[in-house]
């Protein structure tokens, strides 16, 4: 059952054993558990031709079958005939084959898995809704930013040109430019129907965010030089920045700060319709503080959120996001074990207040130290997130640090964790990468999730009935403001 599952999952699946009992490519005969199944081959990963029935192939690999007919005792057990009709074959089920211990729900579709990469996801982006679709972005330490199709996976293009690892990549709303930032010192302009590289944005050291504007005119970027640059897509980016935000440092001529600031690990473009304005922008640094800049005035901050206090909270900022939820802005950020949410407005007066979630910081069953990330549904009703183990050792997957006071189940860094916003427990966990996750993302109709690990792949997970089935009663999950509470009821 667990090869027949992996099949149909879509990977491929390495057999110790299988028997050609047909005429080849016909049929061939799986045995797992000592009993043998009989599959119908759709793709033999070896070369079949001449080979006669019976004959064995070691370590063959099969990409897709279809069981020809289950033996006699399985079907009796509960597993599906496939003469059944759906509804004898729902009724035949046994209970204990369900999601997450509830009667009757069924286990959930496996992930898209996107290949291409040979190195770990650093970022993942979809784009707006466009007339084309959603578009979805990803960078790799691999130097080769990639397109895909945001509902299917499927590769569109690559954006070659960088020289060294690409820790961010974003698509402009109407997905038509893309930027991307390397460390080879550079952020790039694209243009992301041709592909071709519109100009190159040099920095004195690595970038490692990137972001457009509303309306795509500009593009910022941040990284180790502990700065903000904003550059002005229209005219000729390449000629410099438009405006530096933060205290630059100390070059050679005597000018700028003496000391080192923290690096901006992410910068994120705040929509007008949350803040009244265009030219909101917030930066997450690597002591852990989010700064919000008012890019008219580059010497001044509009303010500065700060984690709470305590171990959990403290960290440099791994992931921000931003999401409207049904006019309630919620920032999302991910550093130390915790996700905060800030609520975003468009008055100054009201930024700081921690109101976006009333029981405040949300503790995650994964840290955020090195690597990881943190999403908000569309809804606000839904967090995902992955990150790494807690108490996890650099050693080996199994190992435990030093002095570590708090140690996660093995594997917990290779799962994306499906949570309730208002609640904080866990609703739904997906497995399948092989690796730490480092990045999580909603699609804009808020039913898929992508992730990015240091597997090399790119999964898109159906989450539409994770809220569903892990909480088959009514739960309320709200997402406070000022004055009011804006409740989402999910069922």
């Amino acid at each position: 059952r667990e090869v027949g599952g992996a099949v149909r999952g879509g990977g491929p699946v390495r057999l110790p054993r299988a028997v050609l009992t047909g005429e080849p490519p016909s049929e061939v005969c799986l045995e797992t558990d000592g009993r043998r199944r009989p599959h119908r081959l759709s793709c033999l990963g070896v070369t079949t031709a001449g080979l006669g029935a019976g004959v064995t192939i070691a370590d063959a690999v099969v990409m897709a079958t279809t069981m020809v007919e289950p033996p006699a005792a399985e079907t009796a057990k509960g597993t599906t005939n496939p003469k059944q009709t759906p509804g004898e074959a729902a009724a035949s089920q046994p209970a204990h084959l369900t999601t997450n211990g509830h009667h009757g729900q069924q286990q959930p579709a496996p992930p898209i898995v996107c290949p291409g990469h040979v190195r770990p996801l650093a970022e993942v982006a979809f784009s707006g809704d466009t007339l084309d679709g959603v578009f979805l972005i990803s960078a790799c330490l691999d130097a080769q930013p990639m397109l895909r199709d945001g509902a299917t996976g499927d590769w569109i293009g690559t954006f070659a040109g960088h020289k060294g690892a690409v820790w961010s990549a974003k698509l402009c709303k109407e997905a038509r430019l893309a930027a991307t930032g390397s460390g080879d010192f550079s952020a790039k302009l694209w243009d992301a129907l041709t592909g071709q590289c519109l100009s190159t944005l040099q920095h004195g050291h690595v970038v490692k965010s990137v972001d457009f504007s509303d309306d795509r005119r500009f593009v910022a970027t941040g990284g180790h030089e502990g700065v903000v640059r904003v550059w002005d897509c229209e005219a000729d980016a390449a000629g410099g920045p438009t405006v530096v935000l933060g205290d630059q440092p100390k070059a050679a001529n005597g000018s700028g700060s003496a000391s080192k600031p923290p690096a901006v690990n992410k910068v994120l473009w705040l929509a007008p319709d949350l803040v009244g304005n265009d030219h909101t922008l917030a930066a997450g640094y690597g002591d852990g503080r989010v700064a919000i800049w008012d890019v008219r005035d580059p010497k001044k901050r509009v303010t500065t959120l700060k984690p709470p206090d305590g171990d959990d909270h403290k960290g440099p900022v791994m992931d921000l996001d931003v999401t409207n939820v049904y006019g309630v802005g919620v920032l999302t950020v991910a550093s130390g074990a915790s996700v905060k949410f800030w609520r975003v407005d468009a008055s100054s007066n009201h930024w700081g207040e921690e109101t976006a979630r009333e029981a405040g910081p949300m503790l995650s069953p994964v840290h955020f130290r090195e690597e990881g990330g943190a999403a908000l549904s569309p809804d606000g009703s839904r967090v995902v997130l992955g990150g790494g183990r807690h108490g996890g050792s650099r050693q080996g997957a199994l190992g435990v640090e030093k002095g570590a006071t708090r140690v996660g189940d093995v594997g917990s860094d290779l799962t994306v964790f499906v949570m309730d916003f208002a609640s904080g427990a866990v609703l739904d966990e997906r497995k399948g990468h092989c690796g730490p996750v480092r990045c999580v993302r909603f699609h804009p109709s808020g039913g898929t999730v992508a992730t990015g690990s240091e597997d090399g792949t790119i999964r898109l997970w159906d989450v539409s009935a994770s809220s569903a089935a892990a909480a088959p009663t009514t739960t309320t999950s709200t997402v406070h403001s000022s004055s009011e509470a804006t409740t989402t009821t999910t069922t």
